[in-house]
């Protein structure tokens, strides 16, 4: 029995880190501090942070030969 508990325990935090990769922290941070924490409290969190906004350094990257969108 504790170890089908584990095993959900598991399988939420999973799916809470899933929820989170788009977070400040990402996916590992949520999987891994709702494993020490609890999912209830980081899904809680996870209710409350703001999504990642993509930064300018990386929308100047690009591969080598590649346009800009305004060049085409």
């Amino acid at each position: 029995m504790p170890i089908l508990l584990f095993l959900l325990l598991v399988a939420v935090s999973v799916v809470v880190g899933w929820f989170g990769r788009n977070r400040a922290i990402g996916f590992a941070g949520f999987f891994v501090l709702s494993l020490l924490l609890t999912p209830f409290v980081m899904a809680l969190v996870l209710l409350v942070s703001v999504p990642r906004t993509p930064s300018a350094n990386r929308k100047s990257l690009k591969a080598p030969g590649e346009k800009d969108s305004q060049e085409a």
